[in-house]
């Protein structure tokens, strides 16, 4: 048996970015884009789902894909400005970015959870008022949805309401300031992206522009699907968050001397990317136009 070590990793979406050598620079890059996308939105909670849980006194959410349980530590400081009382529950398949038990609200518990599993454990079925998910698409095998919103539905008290947002992981909009700053490395790292989730079967066009059907195939009612515009003040931090992303992707592509002929080499995306960084300090901005998000309310009866 070889003990030679790895010479690139797996692509693997569960286990990559909680990998230890870059768990804290996801955790930290996490923060960077809920800011963004409270930035855009302008809620915690969309305006339909205010407007029907205003006059509770008490709430149980849950955060499915919670991360490090920003969006839920934020929600608990609104949720306490309205006097209004909350368990809130987050999951996730990994555990290595929750805050420390004593470092985060008391309302607040973070445990690991695939949501996507068969079965999900008894008692978290029909008991909670709120499910929310964010950037979930990624985790959605064949981008069919189907399981992920009948975990989603099956958590939820009757009434109960399902809010799930997602930046438009089908485009990446690569914008120069004036016409004779260069832009190649950024639109082919975004193109190579593309490339390489559409070979793993995503389908993100599809499944973004149909998230209003899906739940409505998916047994919710009342459903609304909204979209906000990205800032134009907020695209070099959006631009910023993806050069994280694509800086921690080197690892997945193989040495030149390993794999010859690999379509893209580690040293190649390494040329890209520092192309890609010059090209962000001329003022390149790469973004991905606006946030979509869904909101759906399962049956009473």
């Amino acid at each position: 048996m070889s003990n030679t070590a790895p010479t690139h990793e797996e692509w693997d979406p569960k286990t990559y970015w909680v990998a230890p050598a870059r768990n804290f620079r996801f955790s930290a890059r996490l923060h960077l884009q809920h800011t963004l996308f409270q930035s855009t939105l302008g809620h915690l909670l969309a305006p339909q789902i205010q407007a029907a849980v205003a006059d509770s006194a008490h709430l149980k959410v849950a955060d499915l894909g919670c991360g490090n349980g920003v969006w839920l530590s934020d929600l608990d400081r609104e949720l306490s400005s309205r006097g209004i009382t909350a368990q809130l529950n987050g999951y996730d398949l990994n555990a290595a970015n929750f805050p420390a038990a004593p470092f985060r609200p008391a309302s607040m518990t973070l445990k690991t959870l695939d949501v996507l599993a068969s079965s999900l454990p008894a008692e978290h079925l029909g008991a909670y008022d709120i499910v929310h998910a964010r950037v979930f698409v990624s985790s959605i095998p064949n981008s069919d949805p189907t399981a992920f919103l009948s975990a989603a539905r099956a958590l939820l008290k009757p009434g109960g309401w399902l809010q799930w947002e997602e930046s438009r992981a089908d485009r990446h909009v690569v914008e120069a300031p004036p016409p004779d700053v260069g832009k190649s490395a950024c639109e082919t790292i975004t193109g190579i992206l593309k490339a390489g989730a559409e070979a793993r079967g995503f389908r993100f066009e599809a499944l973004l522009d149909g998230l209003g059907d899906h739940l409505e195939r998916g047994g919710f009612g009342d459903v609304r699907v909204g979209a906000r515009d990205t800032c134009m003040r907020d695209w070099k931090a959006w631009t910023e968050n993806y050069l994280m992303v694509w800086e921690e992707l080197a690892s997945a592509f193989p040495p030149r001397e390993v794999a010859p002929q690999a379509p893209m080499s580690r040293e190649q995306w390494v040329q890209l990317f520092a192309g890609a960084v010059k090209e962000a300090e001329d003022g390149v901005v790469v973004h991905q136009g606006s946030i979509t998000y869904v909101v759906g309310r399962k049956a009473l009866g």
